[in-house]
This record gives C-alpha cells, sequence and structure tokens, in this order.
C-alpha cells in the first residue's frame, strides 16, 4: 500500500510540472512567433521613415539651393556681368564673406558657348581656394550636360560625384529680374557634402547615417546585407541584428544614375523591451511555477502522511497483532459492531479530508491561472501603450518637418519681399542717377555761360572802358601840355594819375575775369603770371609746376582748372595765415591732379569735414561742388598748427565733356 502512495505521489508531481511546463513554454513561444515579429514590422518601418527623412532632408538641402541660385540668376546685375564683367559686381558681390553666407563651396558663371566668365572653388573652413578637374578654368562644352539649354525655366539641381566628394549643385540660366530672355549664360551654385554638413542633416533628420560609394569596393565588402536586389522594385535592404537594424537604400546622381549608397543604422527599442518582458514572463512563470508545485507537494505530501498514520492507527486498533493472533482463527475475532462502524467513519473522515483538499488544491491551480491571465493582460496593455508612445513620437516628428517647410516658406517669402526692396532700390538709385547727370549737365551749362560772360565782360571793359580811359588820358595830358596856370597843371595831373591808375585797374580786373594768357599761352604761363600778382598783392611766395595738358583740353576746361586754383590760393590768404604755398598741376591719360600746399595754421576736424567754415565764407564749399558735379574728388589733408594740403582729382573725359568738348 505504502508504494501505491508514493506512485499516486510521483504521478502529481509528473502532472504538476508538466503543467507548468507547459504553460511557461506557451508563453514564450507566443511572445517569441507572434508578438516580436509583429514588433520587427513595426521596427522596420520606423527605420525606413528614418531613411526616408534623411533622402528628404538632402532634398530640403537641394530646394534651397536651386531657390538661391534662382534669386542670383534672376537679376539684372548678373545679366549686366555676364555681358560687360563689371569689376565692381565681383568687388560686391562675389567676396569670401558671400561665400560664407550661404554656406557655398562653389560659384560658376558661363556664357551660353560654356566659356567661363567668373569662377571660384573656396573652402569654407580653410578660406583657400580648390580646383575640380571635372570644372576646368578654360570653361565647358556648349553641349554640356550643366548648361542650362535656352528657356527661361530650365533650371535643375542634384549631386555630382567629383574628386573632393559628393557636391550638391544647382543651375538655372541668367536672365533678367522680369524673370524674362534673352539668356545669356548659365549660373552654378554648389555645396560640398563635407562631414560638418552630414552631420548636420543626421541632427535635421535625427538619424545615424553615413554616404558610401560605390565605387569604394573596399567599403562595400564590409557590408553585411545583400545590396546587389537593390533597384526600382526594392527601394530598400534590411540588415537586422540584436541592438540595431541597418537599412540600405541607393542614392541617385545629377544625371539620374546610383553614385552612392545610403546607410542608416536605426535602434530597436521595442525588441529590447520585448526581450526584457519575455525573459521577465519565462523566469516569472517558471518560479511562480514551481513554488506552486513545492508549495502543493508539501502541503499533499503532509496530508497523504496524517491519512496513512490515522487510517495505520485504526487499523492497529481494530486488528490485533498477527503475532498475538493465530493464523487459523478469523479475521473478525475480537471485532464488534461498533468498532466497524467507527472505523466506517473514521474512512469517511479522511475521504473527506482528501475530497477537501483536492478542492483546496483546484482552487490554488484556479488562483494561479487567474495571475497568470492577469499578467498576459498587463503585459498586453504596455505593448499598446508602447505602441501608442512610438505613434505619438512619429507624429511629433511629422509635426516637426511641417514646421520646418512652413519656415522653409516663410524664408522664402522674406527673400522675395527682400528681392522686391533690392529692385525699388535699384529703380532709386537708377533715378538718382539721372539726378546727377542732369545736376551735371546743368553745371556745364552755367559753366558755358560764366566763361562765356566772362570773357564777354572782358572784352567788354577792355575794348570799351579800357579805350574809352586810354582816350580820356590822351586828352588830359593834351590839356597838361597846353595849361600853363600851374594850379591847373596840377590838378589835371591828379586827374591823370586817377585815369592811369583806373586803366590799370580795368586791366587787373580783365586779366582776373578772363586772363588772355591762359588762353594765348597756356595754364603753365597763366599759374606763372598769378604767382607773381599773389607776390605783389598779398607777399605770398608760390612755387607752381604744371604739365601739359591734353589735346583734349578745352578752353572752358582751362578756365576752370586755373579758377580752381585761384580759389584756393584765395583762401590761403584769407584764412591760412601761410607765406609760401605750392601748387602743382599733373595730367595723365585719365585725369588732372591739382595739388594746392600752404605752410599756415591748418583747419579745425570741424573745417575738414564741412570743407569750409561758414564764418569765413563759402570759397573752398563752392571749389568742392563745382568739382563732384563734374566727377571729381576733393581730399584735405591737415593739421592744426602744420599747414593744409587739398588735392582735386578731375577725370579728363568728363570734365572735357561739362566743359563743352
Amino acid at each position: 500500500m505504502l508504494g501505491k502512495i508514493r506512485l499516486i505521489q510521483g504521478r502529481a508531481f509528473l502532472s504538476l510540472l508538466l503543467l507548468v511546463s507547459i504553460y511557461s513554454l506557451s508563453n514564450y513561444f507566443i511572445i517569441k512567433l507572434i508578438v516580436s515579429p509583429r514588433h520587427l514590422q513595426v521596427e522596420l518601418h520606423l527605420a525606413q521613415q528614418e531613411m526616408e527623412r534623411l533622402t528628404s532632408a538632402l532634398r530640403r538641402e537641394e530646394e534651397v539651393l536651386r531657390a538661391i541660385v534662382h534669386d542670383w540668376s534672376a537679376w539684372d546685375d548678373t545679366y549686366e556681368f555676364v555681358q560687360n564683367a563689371n569689376p565692381e559686381y565681383i568687388t560686391s558681390n562675389l567676396s569670401d564673406t558671400t561665400f560664407a553666407n550661404i554656406e557655398l563651396n562653389l560659384l560658376y558663371i558661363y556664357r551660353l558657348d560654356g566659356s567661363l566668365v567668373w569662377g571660384r572653388l573656396l573652402n569654407l573652413e580653410t578660406k583657400k581656394e580648390m580646383n575640380l578637374p571635372e570644372y576646368p578654368p578654360t570653361g565647358l562644352d556648349s553641349g554640356h550636360f550643366l548648361l542650362c539649354p535656352p528657356k527661361e525655366d530650365s533650371s535643375s539641381s542634384g549631386i555630382l560625384k567629383t574628386t573632393h566628394g559628393p557636391l550638391l549643385i544647382a543651375v538655372h540660366p541668367i536672365i533678367t529680374s522680369e524673370n524674362t530672355g534673352p539668356i545669356v549664360g548659365t549660373m552654378m551654385f554648389g555645396r560640398l557634402l563635407t562631414e560638418e554638413l552630414m552631420a548636420k542633416l543626421q541632427k535635421q533628420a535625427n538619424v545615424n547615417c553615413r554616404l558610401l560609394d560605390l565605387d569604394d569596393q573596399e567599403s562595400l565588402a564590409k557590408i553585411p546585407a545583400d545590396i546587389s536586389t537593390l533597384g526600382s522594385e526594392t527601394p530598400f535592404v534590411f540588415y537586422d541584428t540584436e541592438n540595431e537594424i541597418i537599412v540600405y537604400s541607393l542614392f541617385l546622381d545629377y544625371l539620374g544614375k546610383p553614385q552612392w549608397l545610403l546607410e542608416v543604422q536605426a535602434d530597436r527599442p521595442i525588441t529590447k523591451q520585448s526581450r526584457e518582458i519575455l525573459h521577465y514572463a519565462l523566469f516569472s512563470n517558471i518560479g511562480i511555477g514551481l513554488i506552486t508545485l513545492l508549495l502543493l507537494l508539501i502541503f499533499y505530501r503532509n496530508q497523504i502522511r496524517t491519512a496513512t498514520s490515522t487510517f495505520r492507527d485504526l487499523i492497529e486498533q481494530a486488528l490485533p497483532s498477527r503475532a498475538k493472533v493465530p493464523p487459523e482463527k478469523p479475521l473478525s475475532i475480537g471485532f464488534n459492531t461498533d468498532e466497524f462502524s467507527r472505523l466506517s467513519d473514521n474512512l469517511r473522515s479522511i475521504i473527506d479530508d482528501f475530497e477537501h483538499t483536492s478542492e483546496h488544491q483546484k482552487n490554488i491551480i484556479s488562483e494561479y491561472t487567474t495571475s497568470r491571465r492577469q499578467l498576459n493582460v498587463q503585459l498586453v496593455k504596455e505593448i499598446k501603450e508602447r505602441l501608442q508612445i512610438e505613434e505619438d513620437l512619429h507624429q511629433i516628428r511629422k509635426n516637426l518637418e511641417e514646421q520646418v517647410e512652413q519656415r522653409t516658406r516663410e524664408l522664402r517669402q522674406t527673400n522675395i519681399l527682400l528681392q522686391s526692396e533690392i529692385v525699388t532700390r535699384k529703380e532709386k538709385e537708377d533715378e538718382l542717377i539721372k539726378h546727377r547727370k542732369r545736376l551735371r549737365a546743368l553745371s556745364s551749362e552755367i559753366m558755358q555761360i560764366e566763361d562765356k560772360e566772362r570773357r564777354q565782360l572782358a572784352t567788354d571793359l577792355h575794348d570799351q572802358v579800357g579805350q574809352s580811359l586810354s582816350v580820356v588820358k590822351m586828352y588830359v595830358d593834351g590839356l597838361i601840355a597846353s595849361t600853363s596856370d600851374d594850379d591847373s597843371r596840377e590838378r589835371l595831373q591828379l586827374i591823370a594819375s586817377i585815369v592811369e591808375q583806373t586803366v590799370q585797374d580795368v586791366r587787373t580786373l580783365t586779366f582776373e575775369l578772363s586772363p588772355p594768357i591762359l588762353y594765348e599761352l597756356g595754364l603753365k604761363a597763366a599759374l606763372e603770371w598769378l604767382a607773381e600778382d599773389f607776390q605783389k598783392k598779398y607777399s605770398l611766395k608760390i612755387k607752381s609746376a604744371c604739365d601739359e595738358c591734353p589735346k583734349c583740353t578745352t578752353p572752358a576746361f582751362l578756365a576752370l582748372l586755373y579758377r580752381t586754383i585761384r580759389e584756393l590760393l584765395i583762401n590761403v590768404v584769407r584764412h591760412a595765415h601761410a607765406d609760401t604755398a605750392e601748387v602743382e598741376v599733373r595730367c595723365t591719360g585719365k585725369g588732372v591732379r591739382i595739388t594746392v600746399k600752404d605752410n599756415g595754421c591748418g583747419m579745425k576736424e570741424g573745417d575738414r569735414e564741412n570743407g569750409e567754415n561758414s564764418k569765413r565764407g563759402f570759397g573752398l564749399f563752392s571749389v568742392r561742388e563745382r568739382v563732384i558735379n563734374i566727377g571729381g574728388t576733393v581730399v584735405i589733408d591737415s593739421q592744426k598748427g602744420q599747414g593744409t594740403t587739398i588735392i582735386i582729382l578731375i577725370p579728363i573725359k568728363e570734365a572735357c565733356a561739362a566743359s563743352g568738348s
């Protein structure tokens, strides 16, 4: 009987152990074969989205570069620069600051035949120029694929493979600001995909990636995935490990040919959490099952031991020992009805205890099953919450992309407003230039009229007033000779001296208005006569030096130079308190340089800036305005107590035109 009890105990233990094992393995394979593959599909989808975000970031950079090259190429200044190669355009727009502000490495301007107007490839970090064999200084062939066809909207962009790495490039035909032709050339902007730019794109797209050259067989050999299947039908290839998913995709160049391989490394947070949940569920099931099995075995063993002991006591009490009872006597000897009744009651009690123990074990198993179901429900709930978090994260990234696109649109609108303001300012500048041209024309006309009037007035003074005074003097001299009265003779001699002085004053005034020596002997002789005159009148020693002026100069232009120098010398006499001065006139093929230097008291800072002290007159101010109106410049160098040097530069071409040449 003891052997049967032990057999029952062994079978019960094996049954419970088998039940715990089946339940634990069922949970493990459900998570492993059903939940984990679904998690993998979600992670593959997220990894594909990271690849698409990186591609979108590259395309956005391409669109921004395309918008910038459109703004530059559809501009009247660029249109004129291709035709006349104005150096002011290079100074104003093509400096290192321009390259740094818009993050450009390459800027090339080509004509329609492919000849290079201007080009530069700059390293933004070292500020040094680089060379690209793909873009020789001799230009491109007329049929090169980078040259825009003769259409106003034939812009294009993409990535080119160069010796310095991938180059993001955008080209646009050069047209006017009104987006009209005819097209005169092609403008090309380029930006190298350096490590800094790729890091910036990774930060924008929130991905971990790299760009591999398809010609680099050594790098391609280290790729664990089979990329030979990549194409239009299979745009992505995935390779998953325990901790990350690697996505591969082909990236096309400017001509639409695959030249690079994009690699994106995405983490697997869901798989990591699923693996932890799987281990937790497996070990918790095994632990709880073993603990429950151990408790059931202990309880079952105690119940069996108690029941066996009670039954044995009852048997020993009911049956005498075999050693004391002869074998030939029947077993019923010594038993009565009451003893059998008590034994029956004890057996029923033992059976009830067994049934109660069995019911208790069923309740324990039911509670354990219920707890496992609740645990599974909790796991499913956590997985759903994790998926919801991933969905929210995806929505946040999508909103971020929309914000970036909105910001890009705002920047484009700002660029349009700036372009409109530039056009408005350009129109205002053109109007200002026209007004300046009209002012110069008016100034030239005034100078011509002034010179004409001066010469006419000098001629009238010399021919009429001077001749009349000479006749008066002849009559007075005749009266002096024919008069014997001493008193009358003395008065006539006084009148003669006054007339003679008046004649001399008329001659001097005639020379000051329009010196004949200027028109007959030239500027050099006129300056020498002016130096002698100032020496007599103002005791100012003047040293003059003058070159021969070009043949294109006119009398009006010489008169302008003479009056300018005379006005500066009068200013020296009035305000400088100097005793010596130097006048130098140098003529070249392009202009006239006048230098007037004195050793006087110098000028104050306010007088240097304004050109003249208002309390002392407007001589220097009028000189400055007259020179500026004909396209010249005035430079004043003066220190208090150290004299003054005034340098005037007058372009001969404009001055002669303004003087009526």
